[in-house]
């Protein structure tokens, strides 16, 4: 028995922490009757509905009278048997499409081939050619970036953030090699490396201009002076002549002396705020442009404004372009030629010498065009530009032909669908008027322009290549990839009196269109033939649509239509909390679904059965019969409004998303929520499923698109090696056992996990005749983590008074022969030892108490022994 004061004194060299952990179990209970297929119905218009044990069938092809119980013989068992086998019963994140920019300034190295950018407190680094993040660099004080710079030779780059704290970062290792204090009593609003990359300048909001000496790790300089913000610095090309170009909020450009510690200028011409400062080649000429709409063309040797140029358009940046001619810029000759980026949203290059514009992109409609930011990387020939949308444009630099698109940040997420014959694209409808279609292979990303206000919802035509739009300018469109993967608009409809929320495609052709709106009406759209027969899209812009029938369905907004798998009905879900069915393309109205207390977000044709899922605002999916209009079954589980559902597992399954962020997966037939999926942090409203129902979309207010993959029989498959492991693993320890193989067998017995194997491993070796001296050898030769296993094994073992002797005697060793500061090392140990504490001690008092109770026995046994009686006499 191990005394106790031992386990004491180790427990005392604890340090003891006080945590609280809670968990919350949620359990759903089945309310309503089952649900199941007639077995003797293989059609699609089949559905029977089990109430009060009897089987009623709701098909008018099915011979089975009403009321007679559903049979089935040892067929039906073996296909019901299968059928529980296609259940899903999880999904696992296969891929995340997330923000990666949220303003401010952009970067690239001089090869092109990493993009600098910020996105809150962190500094995202993306790979060029595939549009994957590489590494995300955030600094340790967990604050907001606010300005950063890449040094020249791309080996350096520093970062500051708002809590006065500058990084230099080794950025392809994401390592920090120095952090320093700014010294700049308010945020650093800009920095600048020079040509040599050994001088860093930071302008701050405090008006102060600083320089560092980033390889000796020093300040160099404090200038003072510049009013208000400084937003601009900039070194001189020429290290030699050591001047810094810096600009504040008063409108002028500062030339600083690093020789002299003076400033040398104030350079004055702007009437507004100036956004950037470029220089010549020869470093004897500086472009300026600014929010009042010119461009000033500076002379470097005479600090004087050589000419200046009007724009017409508030400016964020200029650059100036290689002295050398460019044909399809307009550049004929080797003059000065700056390139602009403002308010108007295109990219125009304009000849310094006459001030007139020799080229400009076509503008494309639309809000969110707007350019924020323009830099090239002139070894690269690469031009990078960034609208107001966050979406980030590289052209090639000599003749703008767009080469990348990237979605920096998407905002709210209203709609995703697959797209393509074989689900490889997905589109993505966010709170912008812009599509964004990104290639799931290579991350490619295409931005779609057509509408002129936020697009709200999508649907997508049974071949894939084919999808619809519809937006809040009263307008839908309809959009044709090819096999390229390219896609444009060919044909566009208006008809609504108010914003279009919801639209639905045919399902066996692509024939027509329904959509539904704010006005409360419903509109069926035909399809032309012209516009199906040919492969692309017409010539001389897109077809306009014209709408069959209108039908005023609802007393309120109309959130989701859906077309039934025949083409042949039509439901509604509206926010009067009703949804309707309709017979198409007439628009009769056939009945009504009234149950919710709130709103409806969706409704949904099942692919099998007469049946139509509803998703309301009242937090619970329901399923009507589309015979009677009657309420099947009603699933509870959401915490808020269901925004979204769809049926998975051919009809068997329902998968559905709420404003809780949680995605639920459901079987239809015992009402049970089969797993709950948390991978968004705001409402879910974009859900769809592939066509081999193997992955599911979707996309939510927290700017993330998730895509989600079955890995169900993944799970079964892993499951069922472990069970076949398992029996391979105990036929060994068993083995192991009979051939008395304690070592092997105590650590393969550790291994299964299983505490009852390793404590009849234990006491098949205290049964042994040399039991102590074999269980010292065997405990003190495993590994530190299977003892580590082993001390979890016995708090176990010695809560019982049956096994607490193995318990003893494996602690025993381990107290004997491992050094204090060792066992402390061990994971859990604390929790072990307190564990073990009060039984030990239970133990010790008990056999105390029956160590007195045997002593004392011992006693009045002596004492109760007779006096030797004399011997007899001998007989006569």
């Amino acid at each position: 028995m191990v005394h106790v004061n031992n386990l004491q004194k180790i427990i005392g060299r604890l340090e003891v922490r006080a945590g609280n952990a809670s968990a919350i179990f949620r359990f759903l209970t089945p309310r309503l009757c089952l649900q199941q297929r007639c077995r003797r119905c293989r059609g699609t218009d089949d559905v029977t509905v089990a109430v009060g044990g009897d089987a009623i069938s709701a098909s008018p092809r099915c011979g089975m009278a009403p009321g007679s119980p559903s049979r089935g013989g040892t067929g039906d068992m073996a296909e019901a048997a299968a059928g529980v086998g296609r259940f899903k019963s999880n999904y696992a994140v296969e891929r995340k499409i997330e923000p990666f920019y949220k303003g401010g300034k952009v970067q690239l190295d001089q090869t092109g081939q990493h993009l600098f950018c910020v996105c809150g407190t962190r500094v995202n680094i993306l790979d060029v050619a595939s549009g994957a993040v590489l590494r995300s660099l955030e600094q340790e004080d967990q604050e907001d970036i606010t300005a950063f710079d890449l040094s020249p030779d791309d080996k350096v780059l520093v970062t500051a953030s708002r809590a006065l704290l500058l990084a230099q970062w080794a950025w392809r290792e994401g390592s920090v090699t120095r952090l320093w204090k700014a010294i700049h009593t308010a945020p650093v609003a800009t920095m600048a490396f020079d040509p040599t990359s050994t001088l860093l300048a930071t302008g701050g909001c405090d008006g102060a201009v600083r320089v560092w000496d980033v390889v000796q790790s020093y300040g160099t300089h404090h200038f003072r002076g510049s009013p208000g913000v400084v937003h601009l610095v900039a070194f001189h090309p020429d290290p030699t002549r050591l001047l810094l170009f810096s600009s504040a909020t008063d409108t002028s450009v500062r030339v600083w002396s690093l020789q002299e510690r003076s400033c040398l200028a104030v350079l004055t011409a702007h009437y507004s705020a100036i956004t950037s400062l470029t220089f010549s080649a020869d470093g004897h000429t500086m472009l300026s442009s600014g929010r009042d709409k010119i461009c000033v063309v500076w002379d470097l040797r005479s600090l004087q404004a050589t000419r200046t140029v009007p724009v017409f358009e508030s400016l964020e940046a200029a650059v100036l372009l290689p002295e050398e001619p460019a044909p399809e810029l307009g550049v004929k000759s080797t003059g000065l030629h700056f390139l602009t980026a403002g308010d108007q949203g295109v990219l125009r290059v304009w000849e310094a010498a006459s001030g007139r514009c020799v080229h400009a992109q076509q503008r494309l409609p639309g809000p969110g065009r707007e350019l924020t930011h323009c830099a090239l990387a002139r070894a690269a020939s690469l031009l990078l530009s960034v609208t107001a949308d966050h979406n980030l444009l590289l052209y090639d630099a000599r003749s703008l032909r767009l080469q990348k698109q990237f979605a920096g940040y998407s905002e709210e997420v209203l709609d995703v669908r697959f797209l393509g014959p074989e689900d490889s694209h997905i589109v993505v409808a966010s709170n912008s008027p812009c599509l964004k279609v990104f290639d799931l292979q290579t991350s490619a990303c295409q931005i779609l322009h057509g509408h002129t206000d936020i697009v709200l919802a999508l649907d997508v035509f049974r071949k894939g290549r084919l999808f619809a739009s519809c937006a809040k300018d009263q307008s839908i469109r309809v959009w044709r990839m090819n096999k390229a993967g390219e896609v444009a608009c060919v044909a566009q409809g208006s008809g609504h009196t108010h914003s279009v929320g919801t639209i639905c495609c045919s399902r066996l052709k692509e024939t027509f269109l329904v959509t539904g709106s704010q006005d409360c009406t419903v509109k069926l759209w035909p399809l032309p033939e012209a516009l199906l027969s040919k492969g692309t899209g017409p010539e001389g812009g897109p077809v306009l649509l014209q709408a069959q029938a209108t039908q005023r369905c609802h007393d309120k907004d109309i959130n989701s239509v859906a077309v039934a798998p025949n083409d042949k009905l039509l439901a509604t879900g509206s926010q009067d909390r009703t949804a309707k069915l309709w017979a198409l393309p007439q628009c009769q109205l056939l009945g009504t679904f009234s149950g919710h207390r709130r709103g409806l977000w969706c409704v949904q044709f099942s692919p099998m059965d007469q049946v139509l899922a509803t998703a309301s605002a009242d937090g619970t999916i329901k399923l009507w019969a589309l015979q009677d209009f009657s309420c099947l079954k009603t699933f509870e589980g959401h915490d808020a409004s269901v925004l979204k559902v769809a049926f998975v597992s051919r009809g068997t399954q329902l998968l559905s998303s709420g404003s809780d962020g949680l995605l639920k997966l459901w079987t239809i037939k015992n009402n049970e929520c089969v797993r709950t999926l948390d991978a968004h942090e705001d409402k879910v409203w974009g859900l769809h499923c592939s066509r081999l129902d193997d992955r599911a979309l979707t996309g939510a207010s927290d700017s993330r698109v998730v895509l989600w993959k079955d890995v169900t029989e993944a799970e079964q498959a892993e499951e069922q090696a472990k069970r076949e492991e398992q029996v391979v693993k105990q036929q060994e320890l068993d083995n192991l056992l009979h051939e008395k193989r304690y070592l092997r067998a105590l650590g393969l017995a550790i291994s299964l996990d299983r505490p009852h194997t390793v404590l009849t491993v234990i006491q098949a070796i205290r049964r042994d005749p040399e039991s102590c001296e074999k269980l010292e050898t065997t405990v003190l030769q495993l590994r530190r983590d299977q003892k580590e296993a082993l001390l979890r094994f016995c708090v176990t073992w010695n809560t019982n008074s049956r096994h607490c002797h193995e318990a003893q005697a494996v602690l025993g060793v381990l107290l004997r022969h491992e050094a204090p500061d060792e066992l402390l090392a061990y994971d859990g140990v604390r929790a072990s030892l307190e564990g073990l504490l009060p039984y030990t001690e239970r133990h010790f008092q008990r056999l105390s108490r029956t160590l007195q109770a045997a002593t004392f026995l011992d006693f009045l046994w002596h004492n109760m022994k007779l006096p030797t009686l004399p011997a007899a006499p001998a007989a006569l």
